[in-house]
């Protein structure tokens, strides 16, 4: 049975693709480090839309290992999205929020991945933990971008390189534990 649920999630190519891009926008970002607040702010807007599209497309496969659980992933997938559409499209607002903006992103992402992180402990235990850290570290990054803002504005480059690249990390985690 174990071995029937590992194949029937299968290699999963959207969590990889999502954590190889973060970790490229995450490489961009750390090279050019004078990149423009509004750059930032559409780079994230993306960035958020594609997380959220990502939970929504493995949504159905996640259900069959944390049942109700996964409801909470869809309700974390909407608000990736939103808050992608807001850097999208009132980037104005984005710049003058963005340490909140960020803080409110990263927590949601953390939150929902430790709410339904189970499913991998399921799938490859030795991957659970990995994930488990990375998720907790992502919570911790996203309270910090929260409680300073201003830190957060003035350091958000760095910040946003080490929150993409754990997410981009455990994202790439997350795929081959469910192969």
């Amino acid at each position: 049975m174990f071995n029937m649920n590992r194949r029937a999630w299968g290699f999963d190519w959207h969590e990889l693709i999502t954590g190889i891009l973060f970790i490229v926008v995450a490489f961009g970002l750390f090279t050019a480090p004078k990149v423009s607040a509004i750059a930032i702010a559409l780079l994230m807007a993306i960035m958020a839309i594609l997380s959220g599209l990502t939970t929504f497309a493995g949504y159905s496969k996640l259900r069959d290992y944390v049942n109700g659980r996964a409801v909470v992933a869809l309700v974390f997938a909407v608000l990736d999205i939103i808050i992608g559409l807001i850097f999208l499209f009132d980037y104005q607002s984005a710049i003058v929020t963005l340490g909140y903006l960020f803080g409110i992103w990263f927590i949601f992402d953390s939150i929902e991945r430790l709410i339904v992180v189970s499913h991998v402990r399921q799938l490859r235990s030795h991957f659970f933990w990995l994930s488990l850290i990375l998720d907790v570290l992502g919570l911790i990054a996203g309270i910090l971008l929260f409680v300073h803002p201003w830190i957060a504005f003035f350091s958000i480059n760095i910040l946003v390189v080490c929150y993409l690249v754990i997410f981009g990390i455990n994202a790439i985690v997350l795929a081959f534990a469910r192969r």
